[in-house]
């Protein structure tokens, strides 16, 4: 079976500087386990319908290409 993979902002952990951090999601057969990128961001600068960072993120491009990474290497 195909792996799922997918990054969230892991909003019910807030660090003391006030963000979430980034997780890497990877389903695969009835099976979740997360772990973090690394990086974080302040929750009201990430969509989470999208699950991507929104526009007027300052370090929009940097999570961006984190991310991308991620999914790549894991896809």
């Amino acid at each position: 079976m195909k792996a799922t993979v997918s990054v969230i902002c892991y909003k019910h952990k807030v660090l003391a500087n006030g963000e979430s951090p980034l997780m890497v999601r990877i389903a695969k057969d009835g099976k979740r386990t997360m772990k973090s990128l690394g990086i974080s961001v302040n929750p009201t600068y990430w969509d989470f319908a999208k699950n991507q960072p929104k526009g007027n993120c300052p370090n929009r491009n940097l999570i961006k290409q984190v991310i991308l990474k991620t999914e790549i290497r894991k896809g």
